[in-house]
C-alpha cells in the first residue's frame, strides 16, 4: 500500500504543478484529483493509504477553523439583506442541483452532495463520512469550482488589470506549528464526545478558537498544498474501474449546474443592489460558491470589502455542515 500511495501522490503532485502552471483556482487539490482520476480510468491501480487521507482531513479541519472570525460574522447583522440572499440561494441551489443531479442517474444522497453550493472539500468529507460516492460529487464540484472562478475573475478583469488567485508561500515558525500539536488533541475530544466527523470539526474547533483568541498564526502553504494534494489524489484514485462515458455523464450535469448557480447569483445580486446600498459585484462574490480564498482576492483586487464577502462564505460554509444530517435524512426518504 505504501508504493501504491507514493506512486499515486507522485502524480497528484505533478497535477498539481501542471494546474498550478495553468493558475487553476485550488490547483493543487483539482489538479491532483484530475490527473490520478485520468491514470485511474486509463487502467492505472492507483490509491492513498486511509491514514493519511485522514490526517489531511483534520488539516483541512485546522486551515478552515483559521479563517473562521467571530467579529466578521458580527458583522452579518449589518449586511442583513444580503444574508437573507444567501440563505434564500443556498435553497434554490440544493433544490435545483438536486433536480439537475437526479436526472445524472446518481442516488439521491450522491445529487444533494453535488448540489451542495460552495466547499468542494467539505462536501466531499461530508459525503464520505454518509457513505456517498464521491467520484460523482468531485466531479460535479469540480466543474462548478472552476467555471463560477473563473466567471468571477472574468468579471474582475472589466475592472482591475491583473487578478491573482496564488498565495505567496509561507515558513513554518514556532507560532504556526503549535496549532498542529493540537490537531490530534481535538480529533481525540472530537471523538470521545461522539461529534460527526472528528477528524474534521475537531481540528475545526479548535482553528476557530485560537483565532478568536488573538493568536495570529496562519497555517504554511506547503502544509495546505500537501493536505489538498493527498485529498485530491484520494478522490481521483477512486475512479478506478470506472469508465470515461460516465465521467462525461455526470460531468455535463456539473456544468449546467455550475451555469445555473451563476445565473442565479447574478439576479439575486441585482435584486439586492437595486434595493439597498450595496454594490451588485460585492453581493454577487458573496452569493456565487467559490473557493473563500479566491473569492477574497478578488474581492480585494476590485476594492471591494473582504470581510464582506469572506464572512457570507464562512456562514455557509457553517450552516451547511451543520444541515448535513438533515439533507442526509431528506436524501435517504427521497430513495426509499
Amino acid at each position: 500500500m505504501a508504493k501504491k500511495t507514493l506512486k499515486t501522490l507522485v502524480l497528484g503532485c505533478l497535477g498539481g504543478v501542471i494546474a498550478t502552471l495553468f493558475s487553476l483556482p485550488l490547483a493543487w487539490m483539482l489538479g491532483a484529483l484530475f490527473m490520478v482520476m485520468a491514470v485511474s480510468l486509463g487502467g492505472v491501480k492507483t490509491g492513498v493509504d486511509k491514514r493519511l487521507h485522514r490526517v489531511a482531513i483534520a488539516l483541512l479541519g485546522l486551515f478552515i477553523g483559521s479563517r473562521i472570525q467571530a467579529s466578521e460574522l458580527v458583522s452579518l447583522v449589518q449586511w442583513y439583506p444580503s444574508v437573507l440572499a444567501m440563505l434564500v440561494y443556498m435553497g434554490l441551489m440544493l433544490v435545483g442541483g438536486y433536480f439537475i443531479f437526479t436526472r445524472a442517474n446518481v442516488g439521491p444522497m450522491d445529487a444533494m452532495f453535488c448540489a451542495y453550493p460552495g466547499s468542494m472539500n467539505s462536501a466531499l468529507v461530508l459525503a464520505e463520512r454518509a457513505n456517498g460516492d464521491v467520484r460523482w460529487i468531485a466531479i460535479a464540484h469540480s466543474l462548478r469550482l472552476v467555471t463560477v472562478v473563473s466567471g468571477a475573475a472574468l468579471l474582475a478583469s472589466f475592472f482591475v488589470d491583473d487578478v491573482t488567485l496564488q498565495s505567496s508561500p509561507v515558513s513554518l515558525s514556532l507560532m504556526d506549528a503549535l496549532p498542529l500539536l493540537l490537531v490530534p488533541l481535538c480529533w481525540w475530544l472530537a471523538r470521545l464526545l461522539r461529534i460527526p466527523i472528528p477528524e474534521f470539526l475537531g481540528p475545526m474547533a479548535a482553528g476557530a478558537i485560537i483565532a478568536n483568541l488573538g493568536m495570529n498564526y496562519s497555517l504554511p502553504t506547503w502544509v495546505v498544498f500537501t493536505a489538498f494534494l493527498v485529498l485530491g489524489s484520494s478522490v481521483g484514485a477512486r475512479f478506478s474501474g470506472t469508465h470515461w462515458s460516465q465521467v462525461v455523464s455526470v460531468g455535463r450535469f456539473g456544468m449546467v449546474y455550475a451555469l445555473f448557480a451563476l445565473i442565479v447569483a447574478a439576479l439575486m445580486a441585482w435584486l439586492v443592489a437595486s434595493m439597498t446600498q450595496l454594490s451588485f459585484v460585492a453581493v454577487l462574490l458573496a452569493l456565487i460558491p467559490g473557493g473563500v480564498g479566491e473569492m477574497a482576492v478578488i474581492a480585494m483586487v476590485m476594492d471591494i470589502d473582504p470581510v464582506y464577502v469572506v464572512s457570507h462564505h464562512v456562514l455557509r460554509l457553517l450552516l451547511l455542515i451543520f444541515m448535513t444530517p438533515l439533507v442526509i435524512r431528506i436524501a435517504k426518504q427521497a430513495a426509499a
